[in-house]
């Protein structure tokens, strides 16, 4: 077993090898270097913050019990977030129900007004832009947002967004695409012309709670 100090500054892929092999410090290590994009994620789906510590939970046990798992072809990250969506998805409607996926269900941006004084105490622009941002993403569909999400705030590839989303590479890039698409075009409504670029760089700073 490697030493405490390595172990920590090992890399996804060693780290699940060590993991199958019932290394419970790899375990471990994984767990603290994904519990926040997992929780965050997870509020995104829902605002039960126990349900998603709970699934969160329930998941690093079966990992630890189950040492054939495998993640061939995708990442570290983009298994645990599928597997957390899945999870949550079954707590949430029940495993008797059709499968449908949390994509098309509901998936949430928190609302901060007093963090956006805070942030722009001076600036009424971007304070504007804020939150015609918001407005504008709370338009979308959840699987554009989804989509958004995690490419734009948690920078995941598009081969993991769709190992995630459960679709093909190209549809997460054609998905992605469509999405700040038709976010630039609601901003535009507002009269908020912005450019592919500056819309990206938006997403990144005012997503709340991201």
């Amino acid at each position: 077993m490697k030493d405490i100090t390595s172990i920590e500054q090992t890399d996804d892929t060693t780290l699940w090898h060590l993991l199958i092999q019932g290394d419970r410090k790899a375990l471990e290590v994984i767990y603290q270097r994904y519990y926040v994009l997992l929780l965050n994620y997870g509020l995104k789906c829902t605002s039960d913050r126990e349900l998603i510590k709970d699934c969160i939970h329930d998941l690093f046990v079966y990992l630890y019990h189950n040492t054939r798992i495998s993640i061939e072809g995708i990442t570290v990250r983009a298994y645990l977030l599928r597997a957390l969506k899945n999870s949550l998805f079954n707590k949430l409607v029940g495993l008797e129900r059709e499968r449908d996926s949390l994509d098309t269900s509901s998936f949430e941006i928190p609302t901060d007004e007093d963090l956006f004084e805070q942030m722009f105490p001076q600036n009424d622009r971007d304070f504007a832009l804020a939150q015609y941002l918001l407005k504008a993403i709370a338009q979308l569909p959840p699987h554009q947002k989804t989509a958004l999400y995690l490419r734009y705030v948690k920078e995941l590839s598009h081969k993991e967004i769709a190992a995630i989303m459960e679709i093909n590479e190209q549809s997460s890039m054609n998905l992605t695409n469509r999405a700040l698409l038709k976010l630039r075009s609601l901003m535009g409504r507002d009269g908020m012309t912005l450019g592919v670029c500056q819309t990206i760089l938006l997403l990144k700073s005012f997503w709340v709670l991201a």
